[in-house]
């Protein structure tokens, strides 16, 4: 299965972070992942005014970046509607995949409509559900 450069976790739960990092790396589905604790540090993260993390700090650009919904400082849906209208989206187009542990109607209904994201996926990611996430991102690019 091919592998992707770099990886974006945006979620405040460290540990689910971490948790994921292993899996997808262990895998051999990634090369650097990069975590950011809320979506106000991931946008910083994307637009290079802060380069926080040492493994990427040859700026690589994600590939594939997934996304709490709910997060303090600024939770996923506005980190993804300020984040699809930057100049580095328009130009990178990584995939957005949305988590979270629960959707009400009102953000399912939000999901669907926003053609920017892939897909929703209830976490923790599980180690097959990570292999079959990255199988549809492979098809897709």
């Amino acid at each position: 299965m091919k592998s992707f450069k770099c990886v974006l976790l945006i979620d405040d739960d460290k540990s689910i972070n971490r948790f994921h990092q292993i899996v997808m790396q262990s895998l051999g589905l990634v090369n650097v992942v990069v975590e950011k604790r809320n979506g106000k540090k991931a946008l910083a993260y994307l637009s290079n005014t802060v380069l926080e993390d040492k493994n990427c700090s040859t700026n690589l650009h994600p590939e594939i970046i997934f996304v709490d919904l709910n997060m303090p400082v600024m939770d996923g849906f506005k980190f993804i509607d300020t984040y699809t209208k930057t100049e580095e989206y328009i130009i990178h187009k990584p995939i957005i995949i949305v988590l979270s542990t629960s959707l009400i109607p009102q953000e399912k209904e939000k999901i669907e409509s926003n053609d920017n994201i892939l897909m929703f996926v209830n976490k923790p990611l599980t180690k097959d559900g990570i292999l079959k996430i990255f199988e549809l991102c492979i098809k897709v690019t």
